[in-house]
């Protein structure tokens, strides 16, 4: 029986309250002209830089987490023993293989050879039209794909012949609107690059990488089914550069294309819902070797009325009349959460992981509370292990459930707190790191200049 969350009483606020408090940040590109247009009276996003005590910080993996000359700490000795233990919490059994008795050997030589030439054939006349994305995995060392889930676009989606209208760089088709997703393979590759360049730096650590796809991927209309619309082209690009061992990319494209005739995205929004967020969870959790907590066994809740940002953009009145339900889940256990404005852990207050006093109109910021610098959140799992996202704005519908997993779960969003992202990880000795990002984020230049100087690679 899932035990019922804590969750104190808080008096209401206005949705002009909210929105002062609160910054809703457009993450598209072609959203900028409404980031511009939110910029008063929202939540101050200044920048203050991250500054550590002297010697706290490991260089390159070398320098020890803490002053002096103590040496890297051995709780991470090797990734063989450290994946050992995430994988017992899957209850993993291990299989024994007894060498081949003296009377079976010839019949496995005459095997081998066949299989030998049916790779050959494999390779000399084509192989499957599935994508393998090339990568590692970080849960299990180098796989020659970033791992089994990134086997992408094996899941067909079907015709969609129906009529639409494009009004300014959306597709409107019935009651759903979509921002038409271009494939930009420089900034792609370069994204990919730069967090492996990253991951590098970190060997102590397992790195992933989400890229989330948009609503278009799984809705859009026949004609805009092209590579240079395609998420699965975009996860090639991105993911084809993580050869680090310790880095691997997630597929999270084809489990939702199985669930894409569910409310996984919004219609009048360009963010995902809960629902398609824990679809992408469940690829995570296979990666980290994590067992994923049923949805049934959350207490849940929903707003409604929500009409996001996509009516904003469009006008469009059938947007206004049909608008979406944000679904919740609180976790499993009781959840304390600290949000501070600077990377020097200064100006907390206190956040809930699903606060339900928020309007209609704003009603995706229940999620963490929407995007602030950085959030800590101390859960009851206690079993030390501890988990960073970086994230812009889709990754507030997924963080709550990492809190299922871990004791501590940090958040950090790029664009609000300037530090470096390698000394954050040594000082707090952070177990794992995930960086979810939408199709978008990579291709946006304020977001990805942010998190270049995160990474210390800009």
């Amino acid at each position: 029986m899932a035990k019922t969350p804590v969750r104190p009483e808080q008096e209401s606020v206005s949705t002009e309250e909210y929105e002062k408090k609160y910054k809703r940040t457009m993450d598209s590109p072609i959203l900028r002209a409404a980031q511009e247009d939110a910029k008063n009276g929202v939540r101050s996003s200044r920048k203050t830089k991250l500054n550590f005590r002297k010697g706290s910080s490991r260089k390159h993996g070398n320098a020890s987490r803490r002053s002096g000359s103590v040496e890297v700490s051995t709780r991470h000795a090797s990734w063989t023993a450290r994946n050992a233990n995430w994988s017992s919490e899957r209850n993993t059994a291990e299989r024994t293989i007894k060498p081949f008795a003296p009377g079976q050997r010839l019949l496995a030589a005459i095997m081998a050879v066949v299989v030998t030439i049916s790779i050959g054939f494999i390779f000399a006349f084509g192989q499957s039209g599935t994508l393998q994305v090339s990568g590692t995995s970080a849960a299990g060392g180098k796989t020659g794909s970033a791992n089994a889930s990134t086997e992408a676009g094996s899941v067909e989606l079907p015709s969609n012949e129906e009529a639409y209208e494009v009004k300014s760089s959306i597709i409107l088709q019935g009651d759903r609107a979509m921002e038409i997703f271009y494939v930009s393979e420089s900034t792609l590759k370069e994204y990919g690059e730069e967090l492996n360049e990253f991951a590098l730096r970190v060997p102590d650590s397992r790195v992933f990488v989400l890229l989330a796809p948009t609503s278009m991927e799984f809705y859009a209309p026949d004609d805009y089914r092209t590579d240079k619309h395609s998420f699965v082209k975009a996860m090639e690009y991105a993911y084809e550069p993580l050869t680090a061992q310790n880095i691997a990319g997630i597929n999270a494209r084809d489990i939702l294309a199985k669930h894409a005739d569910e409310y996984i995205y919004f219609r009048t929004d360009h963010h995902w819902t809960a629902l398609g967020a824990y679809y992408a969870y469940e690829m995570f959790c296979e990666e980290a070797h994590l067992t994923p907590t049923k949805l049934s066994k959350h207490e849940t809740g929903k707003i409604k009325g929500f009409v996001g940002s996509l009516y904003r953009y469009t006008n469009a009145e059938i947007l206004k009349k049909n608008p979406d339900t944000v679904q919740y889940y609180y976790p499993i256990k009781s959840t304390s959460g600290t949000a501070y404005d600077n990377g020097d852990l200064e100006g907390e207050r206190t956040v809930q992981v699903i606060n339900t006093n928020v309007s209609a109109d704003n009603a995706y910021l229940c999620f963490i509370e929407g995007d602030n610098p950085v959030e800590k959140f101390t859960t009851g799992k206690e079993n030390g292990k501890s988990i960073v996202l970086i994230k812009e704005s889709y990754g507030d519908a997924f963080a709550p459930f990492l809190m299922d997993h871990y004791e501590t779960v940090w958040v950090l969003d790029p664009r609000k707190v300037t530090l470096d992202l390698e000394e954050f990880v040594n000082e707090h000795e952070i177990d794992d790191i995930l960086f979810l990002n939408y199709g978008f984020a990579p291709s946006n230049p304020t977001y990805q200049a942010a998190l270049s100087q995160m990474l210390g690679t800009n």
